[in-house]
């Protein structure tokens, strides 16, 4: 009595310990069903490293706007630099010339001689009534003091003048100190930039203009690596969804095949027991059944890990039930081959930075023109040699570009027959199946091509056989898997490798 009432305990205990679903307090998470289309704009949409390339274009664009401003403020400043020289040497000019008047005319009247015309006017009337002449004696004392305070009031005046000057000299020498940093700090980061070792000045106007073109180019580049970025992201996206779907289908296959062996086991053991077949056959029919079940449980743990991938990739909560569409029909080509080159050749991101390279080196060509150096100067050969070195690593890239497409192709033509051929290999394991089922249930052996190969002809129309073509089977049924999801792939990095952007 005690051991049932303890074993109705444990029973209730053990149906305690579930949770009961459709209760209030527990809420059933929806499945998430994706096409690969969803899923490669749920994936973009998510996608961190697209938030960065886009906060990178962003920055880019502030350069290229920030450097068109510079150039201008470089150009602005360079007149006013101009014209504020010009109006502090004519006005140094001017305020020692007035000095040397000053001193000569202090000298005059200390030795009692007029410096300059002295009207004498009536001190009622205020009218003039004589003229002294330049250069007359003076002996009236009240005439010579007016002078002389006159000639005070004109030296404090030129003193003011001075200090004016000197003021204006320390802002110009200032405002050239900055101007002439800014002038350094664009050569150095030109200089960087594009690994020159002679050109280490250039004119303020030319050097301007190449910073600015400069900053223009790397933001057309990120403009265009944006889409760029997009669409590998989108590759990765695709890779990931394929192979958690070929997994998905992978374990499909291993869950026929673990119920093709259940089948034939529960066959051979019925079998066995009414004495129609030997314990042998039994023990391989179990054999083989057990191994199927572990290469289903195998396979189970490969499928979760690859829709986890997925789940990463598409920056989704990991624990989100995910289901995968089955797609219609595989990716078509747009492009030959000759277009597809000629595709990747003008789109390719590492064509555009090899392009913008060449660009880059032949504004630099510009720029050491218009600062007046030499064909024989260093600064100008250097120019002309950045400027092959360029075209070559251009011409490398194109090569690259293009063995890369021309391989890709290749894959695609390949796995498309290896496609092609796994399905005639299916349908013929399938009957080969069957045949071998047959002849084991009706006890008659006779030679195949599979038992051959396998070096098994005394084991025809045995559990062997069976089982032979039962694991012949499964192994086309794999191969016609990977075949199919190879060709999802290579037709995906193709379309990628010839720089079609579906995804902008």
């Amino acid at each position: 009595m005690k051991k049932k009432i303890i074993s109705v305990m444990l029973i209730l205990m053990f149906i305690m310990s579930f949770p009961v679903y459709g209760s209030s307090e527990e809420v059933q998470q929806e499945e998430l069903t994706l096409s690969i289309e969803e899923a490669v704009e749920k994936g973009i949409t998510n996608s961190l490293t697209m938030e960065q390339v886009k906060n990178q274009a962003d920055i880019a664009a502030l350069v290229s706007k920030n450097a068109m401003e510079s150039k201008n403020d470089i150009y602005n400043a360079q007149n006013e630099l101009s014209n504020a020289a010009s109006d502090l040497s004519s006005g140094r000019t001017e305020i020692y010339s007035s000095m040397d008047q000053l001193d000569s005319a202090q000298a005059a009247l200390d030795n009692g001689i007029a410096p300059m015309d002295i009207p004498v006017k009536n001190p009622s009337t205020g009218e003039v009534v004589l003229t002294i002449p330049k250069g007359s004696p003076l002996t009236d004392a009240n005439i010579i003091a007016a002078v002389q305070a006159q000639l005070d009031e004109n030296r404090a005046r030129i003193n003011g003048a001075l200090e004016d000057l000197d003021e204006g000299t320390q802002e110009y020498l200032s405002s050239k100190t900055k101007y002439d940093l800014a002038l350094q700090f664009a050569m150095t980061s030109v200089a960087s930039k594009l690994s020159t070792s002679t050109i280490s000045s250039l004119e303020p106007a030319p050097l301007a203009d190449l910073v600015a073109e400069m900053a223009d180019i790397q933001d057309r580049v990120t403009s265009y690596s944006v889409n760029i970025y997009k669409n590998q992201i989108a590759l990765q996206i695709q890779n990931s969804y394929y192979e958690a779907q070929r997994h998905n289908k992978l374990l499909e296959a291993k869950d026929k095949a673990m119920e093709r062996g259940k089948l034939q086991y529960e066959y051979a053991d019925f079998a066995y027991q009414v004495g129609a077949k030997s314990k042998d056959d039994r023990n391989l029919a179990k054999l083989y059944y057990d191994g199927a079940v572990m290469t289903y449980e195998l396979q189970v743990k490969d499928c979760n890990n690859a829709m986890i991938n997925l789940k990463k990739n598409l920056n989704i909560p990991l624990d989100t039930k995910l289901k995968l569409t089955e797609e219609s029909e595989s990716i078509k080509l747009p492009f030959n081959l000759t277009q597809g080159i000629n595709s990747g050749l003008r789109t390719r991101l590492e064509i555009k930075k090899a392009n913008a390279q060449v660009e880059l080196y032949k504004d630099l060509k510009t720029a050491v023109n218009r600062s007046y150096y030499k064909s024989s100067d260093n600064e100008y050969k250097e120019a002309d040699l950045l400027i092959e070195k360029a075209d070559l690593a251009l011409k490398d890239t194109q090569l690259q570009v293009e063995s890369s497409i021309r391989m890709s192709y290749e894959t695609v033509i390949a796995m498309e027959k290896v496609a092609e051929s796994t399905k005639q290999l299916q349908e013929n394991a399938e009957e080969t199946v069957e045949i071998a089922k047959l002849k084991y249930e009706v006890g008659f052996g006779a030679d195949n091509a599979l038992l051959k190969n396998l070096n098994l002809q005394d084991l025809s129309g045995t559990m062997v056989e069976v089982i032979a073509a039962e694991e012949n089977l499964s192994s086309i049924e794999t191969k016609v898997i990977e075949a199919n999801n190879g060709l999802n792939l290579a037709k995906a990095k193709y379309l990628n490798d010839i720089g079609v952007l579906p995804y902008k």
